[in-house]
């Protein structure tokens, strides 16, 4: 047994041995003989020289166990290809003639076909958004759609209104709704196809804008038509200017109301802006409007991960740069797989899905993900195995670009798992995403984030009485929510039971910097509340209100087939290992003739809200239904109007009050800007 180097260059010749002196020319090549190798015995590491390496796609499975793969500062890893400026040539009279004067002077065009980029990659327009309902259509597809970027940023498929969004000013049909509301509740909604979309009628400057669109039939409409957390898109099947009216194709999930947010893209002749794009995709004809003169436009093509696990163990990837797919950049299953000082931007998917156990993503950069950031499954709920994957270190923002809700920055399923001193901002929706069992989440730095959503939170997990044993403990949460919208800091929907949550710091929350949503068996203790929430710390009693009062909530709790009863049978909650770790768990009755029973699980119970410092204005604590008083023994928490009073310093993060025996936060230790500097030589 040896250890061995392999190396590669992009830039050589031709193929050598590997040597450093005689490198491979592509990372496959090193593949093969790095496979060959650990079937000898040896244990490799294959170095990347600088250099942008194309690829549809890695594969690495169980001949590559063991192996590492280290990329020097510049070897990118890409799914695309890339355009310079002066490649690009001057559109035809025919489209400048569609565009205003100062785009006409602007805009460049990439003839995809010069490329050899296959029509097939670029022929359709998928559906965005996590609650479009395309794929309840014949004929619909969905799927990964190309994407331009440039100066390191994702390009705006061509929109109006550039910024921002319109209101639907009335609504004549719903269509066809899943959901919403009962008058038009279809029971067999799942079944059916070629629903009715719906007429909305548009205010009359929208109208006016239509009317230049010479090729209505490309335009899409893009928004939250009815709750500003479901987003979805649609392909228009007419445009009615004499009625101010547009027809979608898809149905909205949950219909539409007046006053919805919603934009229109891929329109021609809405390409009037620096940073935008449009495809003829008949004609394989890519038209861009530059920043600037000097940008390299790159084109995503690949369909597929760059990097694939399949079932390897043991292996390494760092140091490379990782761009421009249509799906994510990193996916797959495997076992002790470490994933380092990676930057992954430009992606159309997640930066990194993983599944499995003891899987390691650290001090990695990512940014401008059409999707989320870094998702960990592993563990096993039936046996309460941890999965002991961690997400730490890393530094994720700009995310989330594409579907805008629903999408974490650090996302965590199963049982056991860990993300640590991760600094997480600027995101439309949440920061940190989680279900299962067990998982710590602590100091990380979260910013900047839910901006664009409400009703959802920067740390947030639901409806799942079973889902006990989650530690949330010294995070920073600030600036949470923006204009117009009122998202919560930490968020247990749906009756989430089981969470701990203490030592964190919360300030500049829009909504509620603490929602309990009905819940038992949770833990909020010792965290520190700055700024005018809606209310600091909000605990309802939807379960029980919708059980005994036919609250809204009553569809998931009524019968023993409504969600919550049916996602509670999933886990052996009375098993020995579960009631040993969960012995109010255990404890729980499924008889419905005993409503007010305290271990009836509609009932807000064994809940604990103590020691908390809010800080206020008003010195508001909160607010919490009359049945959580009933069921819980709800603690001293200590309110102030501001900081000066609570002996806290905004600026240090540092908290002086120790009257109350409140435990010290290590605030130096949140996020990652420590770590660099233990790292320091």
């Amino acid at each position: 047994m040896a250890d061995r180097r392999i190396y590669v260059d992009r830039n050589v010749q031709a193929d050598g041995d590997g040597s450093i002196n005689a490198p491979f020319g592509s990372i496959e090549k090193a593949q093969e003989a790095a496979r060959n190798a650990v079937y000898e015995g040896d244990t490799v590491t294959v170095e990347i020289a600088p250099g942008s390496y194309f690829t549809t796609g890695l594969t690495f499975d169980h001949r590559d166990s063991g192996t590492a793969y280290h990329g020097a500062d510049g070897a990118v890893l890409t799914g695309g290809i890339e355009v310079p400026y002066r490649d690009t040539e001057v559109p035809d009279a025919t489209v400048l003639s569609r565009l205003s004067r100062l785009a006409a002077a602007k805009v460049r065009m990439i003839d995809l076909k010069k490329y050899g980029v296959d029509p097939a990659l670029y022929r359709d327009l998928y559906p965005i958004g996590a609650y479009h309902t395309a794929g309840k259509y014949d004929g619909a597809h969905t799927g990964d759609n190309i994407e331009v970027f440039a100066a390191g940023r994702r390009m705006t498929l061509a929109r109006y209104p550039n910024d921002g969004y319109l209101k639907i000013e009335q609504v004549k049909d719903v269509g066809d709704v899943a959901e919403f509301p009962p008058q038009n509740y279809w029971k067999d909604w799942d079944k059916r196809r070629n629903h009715r979309g719906g007429t909305y009628i548009v205010d009359r400057n929208t109208n006016e804008r239509m009317k230049t669109w010479k090729d209505p039939e490309t335009a899409w409409i893009f928004g939250y038509l009815y709750w500003d957390w479901a987003d979805s898109s649609s392909p228009l099947d007419a445009i009615d200017t004499d009625n101010r009216a547009i027809s979608p194709r898809y149905v909205s999930r949950y219909a539409c109301r007046s006053g919805a947010l919603y934009y229109f893209y891929n329109i021609l002749e809405e390409l009037d802006a620096p940073g935008e794009w449009y495809l003829d995709r008949a004609n394989g004809l890519l038209y861009v409007y530059p920043e600037n003169a000097d940008c390299t436009f790159s084109i995503s093509l690949a369909e597929k991960p760059l990097v694939t696990f399949a079932d390897a163990t043991r292996m390494t990837v760092s140091g490379l740069t990782l761009v421009c797919t249509r799906t994510n950049a990193v996916s797959g299953t495997g076992e002790d797989l470490t994933l380092d000082h990676l930057t992954i931007r430009n992606v159309g998917g997640y930066a990194v899905t993983l599944t499995g156990y003891r899987n390691m993503v650290r001090f990695c950069e990512i940014s401008h993900t059409g999707r989320g950031g870094i998702t960990l499954t592993g563990g096993d709920r039936t046996t309460l195995t941890p999965g002991e994957n961690v997400a730490f270190g890393n530094y994720i923002h700009d995310f989330s670009e594409v579907y805008q809700t629903y999408q974490a920055g650090i996302s965590l399923s199963g049982v056991g798992n860990r993300c640590a001193h991760n600094e997480i901002a600027r995101s439309p929706h949440m920061a940190i995403g989680y279900g299962g069992n067990d998982h710590i989440i602590e100091y990380n730095d979260i910013h900047d984030v839910v901006y664009h959503s409400s009703d959802a939170g920067a740390i947030y997990s639901g409806y799942d009485w079973a889902g006990h044993g989650t530690i949330i403990r010294y995070n920073l949460l600030r600036n949470i929510g923006g204009e117009g919208f009122t998202p919560d800091g930490i968020y247990w929907d749906d009756g989430l039971s089981g969470q701990t949550a203490y030592g964190n710091i919360l300030i500049d929350v829009r909504k509620f910097a603490f929602l309990i949503g009905g819940g038992r068996d949770n833990v909020v203790r010792d965290n520190i509340i700055i700024g005018e929430s809606m209310e600091p710390i909000l605990y309802d009693d939807r379960c029980r209100d919708g059980f005994v009062n036919g609250g809204w909530f009553r569809q998931a709790v009524e019968t023993p087939d409504a969600h919550e009863w049916k996602n509670l049978a999933r886990v052996p909650y009375r098993s020995e290992i579960w009631a040993k770790k969960y012995p109010t768990l255990a404890r729980i009755t499924t008889s419905f003739a005993s409503p007010n029973d305290p271990n009836f699980p509609i009932n807000p119970a064994n809940s604990v809200v103590e020691n908390n410092v809010i800080i206020n204005a008003d010195a508001r604590f909160g607010r919490m239904a009359e049945s959580v008083y009933t069921y819980n023994k709800i603690g001293d928490n200590h309110t102030y109007h501001n900081c000066a009073e609570a002996g806290f310093d905004r600026n240090t993060l540092t908290f002086r009050l120790t009257r109350y025996g409140f435990p010290p936060i290590q605030t130096a230790l949140i996020g990652r800007k420590w770590l660099q500097a233990a790292m320091e030589p």
